[in-house]
C-alpha cells in the first residue's frame, strides 16, 4: 500500500524536475543573452537609426 504512494510521489517529483529543465531551455532559447553578437548588432543599428531620426 505505501509502496505505491512512494512511487507515485517519486515519479511526480521527477516529472516536475524534467518540466523545470525543459522550461529553462525554452526560456534560454526565447530570450537572447547580452553577449549574443546578433542581438548586439541589432541594438547598435537601432541606436544609429534613432540618432539619424533625432538629427532631422
Amino acid at each position: 500500500m505505501l509502496g505505491g504512494i512512494n512511487n507515485e510521489l517519486f515519479i511526480q517529483g521527477f516529472g516536475g524536475f524534467i518540466g523545470v529543465a525543459i522550461l529553462i531551455l525554452i526560456l534560454k532559447w526565447a530570450f537572447p543573452t547580452k553577449k549574443d553578437p546578433v542581438a548586439k548588432a541589432e541594438r547598435k543599428a537601432v541606436k544609429a537609426s534613432l540618432r539619424q531620426l533625432r538629427r532631422k
